[in-house]
C-alpha cells in the first residue's frame, strides 16, 4: 500500500503545479502536465489515455468551479430520471461491464453538455445544431487521433507533442493580435484541433474564450464541453483496443482540482492580445521536453502497481 501511495504521489503533486501555474499564466493545464509525462518516460499511448481521462474530469471540474449542480435542476435527467443511468448502466454492465462504464460516462457528458447549454443566456447562445455538428466533428477527429497516436515511431513522438503545443499556441497568439481571422471557420478549427488531444493529450479548449474578437463567437463558451465529447470518444477508442484505464490520471485530476479550488482559475484580459505569460510557458515546456529528449519507458510498472490487490 505504502509503495502505491509513493508512486501516486507526484502525480497529485502534478496537477497541483499545473493548477498553479495555470494560475499564474493562463497557459493551459496539457501544455504542463503532457511535457511532464513525456519526460517521465510516458510512452505514446499512456499520455493519450491518461490526458483524454484527465481532460474529461478537469473540464467538468473548471466547468462547476462556482455553479453548484442540484440533481433538481439537470436537464436530461432531473430528479426520478437520474435513475435512468444508472439503471441502464447495471443492466448493460450485467452482460458486459465495459459496457456499462461507457453508457454511464455518455449520459454523464451529455448531462453536463445540455446544463451547460442551458445555463448560456438565450440571446448568447449559439444554435443547437451548431453546437451538436461541432461535437460530432470533435468525437470523430479525438477518436481518429487516439487511434492514429500510438503508432507514431516512439522516437519522434515526443517531438510531434512538443510540436503540436507550439502550433496551438503559435495560433491563439496570432488570432489574438488579428482579431477577425478565420471568423468563418473558428470553431471548426478548435474542434480539429482535437486531433491533438487524440494523439498527444493537448488541447487548448478554454483558449477561445479569452481571445478578444473584433466579433465574439457564442460557440466560445460552448468548445470546452464539446471537447469533453471528443475526450469520452477518445477514450472508448483507447478502452475498446487497449483496455486501459489510467489510474495516475484520475489521481493528477484531482490534484488539479484541488489546485483550481484553491487557487482558482486564470481571468485572461478582455481587451489586448493574448497572454505573454501563457506562450511562455507552452515554450519553455517544449524547449525543456527537447533538451531532455525522454526514452519512452512506459508506466507498465505503476500501471501494474496500481491494478494489483491491496494486500499484495
Amino acid at each position: 500500500m505504502l509503495e502505491i501511495i509513493s508512486a501516486l504521489i507526484p502525480f497529485f503533486l502534478l496537477g497541483i503545479a499545473a493548477a498553479g501555474l495555470s494560475r499564474v499564466s493562463g497557459v493551459a493545464l496539457s501544455m504542463i502536465i503532457v511535457p511532464t509525462l513525456l519526460i517521465w518516460g510516458a510512452n505514446a499511448i499512456d499520455v493519450i489515455a491518461f490526458m483524454l481521462l484527465f481532460v474529461v474530469y478537469n473540464n467538468f471540474t473548471m466547468e462547476t468551479q462556482d455553479v453548484r449542480l442540484d440533481y433538481k435542476d439537470l436537464v436530461l435527467f432531473p430528479k426520478w430520471r437520474l435513475c435512468i443511468p444508472f439503471i441502464l448502466s447495471l443492466v448493460a454492465a450485467f452482460f458486459v461491464p465495459a459496457a456499462g462504464i461507457a453508457i454511464f460516462m455518455a449520459c454523464f457528458v451529455l448531462e453536463l453538455l445540455a446544463t451547460v447549454y442551458k445555463r448560456i443566456p438565450e440571446n448568447k447562445r449559439p444554435r443547437l445544431h451548431r453546437v451538436i455538428v461541432t461535437s460530432v466533428l470533435s468525437a470523430v477527429v479525438t477518436a481518429v487521433g487516439a487511434y492514429a497516436g500510438p503508432k507514431i515511431p516512439s522516437e519522434y513522438y515526443f517531438i510531434c507533442a512538443g510540436l503540436a503545443i507550439l502550433i496551438i499556441t503559435g495560433f491563439a497568439w496570432y488570432v489574438g493580435n488579428h482579431r477577425d481571422a478565420f471568423r468563418g471557420a473558428w470553431e471548426t478549427i478548435w474542434a480539429d484541433f482535437n486531433l491533438f488531444l487524440g494523439m498527444f493529450g493537448v488541447e487548448a479548449s478554454y483558449y477561445p474564450a479569452a481571445l478578444t474578437r473584433s466579433i465574439p463567437n457564442p460557440m466560445d463558451r460552448m468548445l470546452p464541453m464539446i471537447t469533453v465529447v471528443g475526450g469520452y470518444a477518445g477514450l472508448m477508442v483507447v478502452f475498446g483496443i487497449y483496455n486501459i484505464f489510467s489510474i495516475p490520471s484520475l489521481i493528477t485530476a484531482i490534484g488539479a482540482a484541488i489546485g483550481i479550488r484553491l487557487f482558482g482559475m486564470y481571468e485572461f484580459p478582455r481587451h489586448g492580445s493574448f497572454s505573454f505569460l501563457a506562450i511562455g510557458f507552452a515554450v519553455a515546456a517544449v524547449v525543456c521536453l527537447y533538451l531532455v529528449s525522454p526514452t519512452p519507458v512506459g508506466f507498465d510498472h505503476i500501471n501494474t502497481l496500481v491494478s494489483q490487490p491491496i494486500g499484495q
